[in-house]
C-alpha cells in the first residue's frame, strides 16, 4: 500500500480534530440512569459550524429534528433551539453585531460572548435540567482502499485516475452531540460520522466543492441518529 501524504484540505483551517472513532468508552460521564432521572427537558443550543461548511439552515433543521424526535420518543421534554436563537440574536443586536468592522468577518471574542450570555439569560427565563449543544465537526481520519469507517460511518471515496490500494488520512464531518448541566458540565457526548469532504485523483487528495457538502439527507439524519443512540 502507498500512503497518501499531502492533503489538500488544511485540518487547522477548519478547526479539525481526530475522528474520535477509535474511542470505546461510555458517551456518558454520569450513570445512564441517573441521566435520564435528573435531566428530564433538555433545551437545545442552534446547530454550529465552522463557517467554511457553509452550513444551510435546511440541514440545521434535518439535525434538530432528528436530534427532537428521538429525545422525545425516549420521554424527553425538549426546549427548541429557536428559544435560545431568540436570545442570542437579541444580545448580538444589543451590542451591534458579532463582526468585526475592519474585516467584515466574524469576531471570535464577540461570538463567544454571545454565546456564554445567552446560555446564562436562557437558564434565568426557562425552566429545563440540561442543554444539549450540537454541533458539525470537521475530522481527520484513516482510510484504506478508498473507504473510510469513522464515528460509526462507512463511506466510499470517489475516485479517479490509478488504484493502487492506497491508504492514508482523509478530511470528514461528525455530527456531534454534548449535553451540560447547569453548572456547565459535560453528561453526555457523543458523535456520529456524516461525510467525506475529499476526493481522490491518482495519489493525490482534492476537496469537494462547499455547495456540495451536506448533499445527501439520508446521510446527514442517520449521522444525527447515531450522535444520539446511545440515550
Amino acid at each position: 500500500m502507498k500512503s497518501i501524504s499531502k492533503l489538500l484540505i488544511v485540518i487547522a483551517a477548519f478547526g479539525g480534530t481526530p475522528s474520535m472513532a477509535a474511542n470505546d468508552d461510555s458517551p456518558f460521564l454520569i450513570d445512564k440512569r441517573e441521566f435520564k432521572k435528573q435531566y428530564k427537558t433538555i433545551a437545545l443550543s442552534p446547530v454550529d459550524a465552522v463557517a467554511a461548511l457553509k452550513l444551510p439552515d435546511s440541514v440545521a433543521r434535518m439535525i434538530e429534528e432528528e436530534v427532537t424526535r428521538h429525545l422525545q420518543k425516549r420521554g424527553y421534554t425538549v426546549l427548541p433551539s429557536s428559544v435560545l436563537g431568540g436570545i442570542r440574536a437579541a444580545m448580538e443586536s444589543q451590542i451591534g453585531g458579532v463582526d468585526d468592522p475592519a474585516t467584515g468577518e466574524v469576531d471570535p471574542t464577540k461570538y463567544q460572548a454571545v454565546k456564554t450570555h445567552a446560555f446564562r439569560e436562557l437558564w434565568f427565563q426557562h425552566q429545563f435540567d440540561a442543554i444539549a449543544t450540537i454541533g458539525i465537526d470537521v475530522l481527520n481520519t484513516r482510510f484504506e482502499k478508498d473507504r473510510a469507517e469513522w464515528d460509526g460511518a462507512k463511506q466510499k471515496i470517489e475516485n479517479k485516475g490509478r488504484n493502487r490500494g492506497y491508504t492514508g488520512d482523509i478530511v470528514v464531518t461528525s455530527v456531534s452531540i454534548a449535553v451540560f448541566d447547569s453548572t456547565n458540565k459535560l453528561k453526555y457526548q457523543n458523535y456520529g460520522g456524516l461525510e467525506v469532504l475529499q476526493t481522490r485523483v491518482d495519489a493525490q487528495l482534492v476537496p469537494i466543492p462547499a455547495e456540495n457538502f451536506f448533499s445527501d439527507e439520508k446521510r446527514v439524519r442517520k449521522a444525527a441518529q447515531i450522535a444520539m443512540d446511545p440515550i
